[in-house]
Parts: structure tokens; C-alpha cells; sequence
């Protein structure tokens, strides 16, 4: 291996994350390292020589590693934000749309009580969760041309919507049990339409951290 193909190796060893993030930086870095190496080559040094001088030029693993550690870490948190702006979108359908989980479940409900809680609560979730979502894309988006956008905020938007991907289906799962009328229908409805969608988004989250 050449001296540039270990220090691939040992970046690609300090950035944790995400594959495909980690990749597209790696390939970018390559290829800098690369065109650097033969214009000392063009310039009359050895390929060995000319390898040093290139990395040398772009930095140690410990200098060049935090900062594609935050690029990673941010890619990741602004797919999670995107994930979890496009679960939420079909709640609506879900529990006050066409499906109407929530009038299906509040027909067998007893009056007053936890339910009309919990009704009450996965509204306020469900919004809060979808404004700190977009919050979340905007910030790990455009967002950077204006604020220091890091690591925190990442792991911040991970915490976000592993939190939101964990309360709804618990939230509404405990709703449909408390009627005593869940049917066949309404469980496939909600596992489709709120248990696996929220699961990607948790996967998303904790991967997210992972980069962090």
C-alpha cells in the first residue's frame, strides 16, 4: 500500500457513521491527495517524496478527522430530519384523514381518562415533532451558512427524533388498546402507517448518534 492508501485507511478509521457519507469524503480526500501527489511528481520529486509533500500539505488523521467527523455527523442528522418530516406528513391521514385512527379508536373509548390524555398529547407531539423536524432540516441545511453547525447540533436533531419516533407509537398504540375494539384492520393500518415508518426514523436517529 502507498502512504496515501494508509492514511485513507486510517481516516476512514477516525470517522465514524453512516457508510455512503464517509465514502463521498473519502473519494474527495483521495482525489485532492491524488492531484497533489503528481503535481510534486510534475514538479521533479519522487513518487515517495511527492506523497509526503502531499500529506503533509493536507494534515494529519488527528487534524484532518473532526471536521469530516462534523460533515458526516451533519449528513447524517439532515437525512434523519428529513425522514422524520416525511413519516409525519401521512399522520394526518392516519388519525384524522381518511383512515381516522384516532375517530375509530375514540368510538369505543370510554368517556374521559387517560385516553382524551392521550389524545390530547399525541397532538401536541406530533407538532411539536414536526416543527423541530423542519427546524432540525433547515439549521443542518442552510442553515450552516450562518451558524456554527455542528456535532451538538446533531446529535441534538438525533435526540429529536428518536424521541418523537418512540412517543407517537406509543402513544397510539396505547390509545387503540384502551378502546377494547382494536381490530385486524386498524393494527395493520397503524403498524403500516406509524410503526414501521417511525422504526426507519429511530434507525436513522441512532445511527445519527453513532456519527456523533
Amino acid at each position: 500500500m502507498s502512504a496515501v492508501d494508509v492514511y485513507l485507511a486510517d481516516l476512514r478509521a477516525a470517522i465514524p457513521g453512516p457508510s455512503w457519507t464517509r465514502r463521498d469524503l473519502l473519494r474527495e480526500a483521495g482525489g485532492h491527495l491524488e492531484d497533489a501527489t503528481e503535481a510534486y511528481a510534475t514538479a521533479g520529486y519522487s513518487t515517495m517524496e511527492a506523497e509526503t509533500l502531499a500529506l503533509r500539505d493536507f494534515g494529519s488523521v488527528d487534524e484532518v478527522a473532526p471536521g469530516f467527523r462534523d460533515t458526516v455527523a451533519i449528513g447524517a442528522a439532515r437525512r434523519t430530519a428529513i425522514l422524520l418530516v416525511l413519516v409525519m406528513i401521512p399522520q394526518t391521514v392516519l388519525w384524522d384523514g381518511r383512515i381516522d385512527l384516532g375517530a375509530s379508536a375514540g368510538a369505543a373509548a370510554p368517556d374521559g381518562g387517560l385516553f382524551h390524555v392521550l389524545d390530547t398529547l399525541i397532538g401536541y407531539v406530533g407538532t411539536a415533532g414536526t416543527i423541530g423536524a423542519v427546524i432540525a432540516l433547515v439549521a443542518t441545511a442552510i442553515g450552516q451558512r450562518w451558524l456554527p453547525i455542528g456535532a451538538r447540533t446533531a446529535r441534538l436533531t438525533a435526540a429529536w427524533s428518536l424521541a418523537t419516533a418512540l412517543a407517537i407509537p406509543v402513544i397510539g398504540f396505547t390509545m387503540l388498546t384502551l378502546t377494547g375494539g382494536l381490530t385486524v384492520m386498524l393494527a395493520m393500518s397503524a403498524i403500516a402507517f406509524m410503526a414501521i415508518p417511525f422504526a426507519l426514523v429511530a434507525v436513522s436517529a441512532q445511527r445519527t448518534l453513532a456519527a456523533c
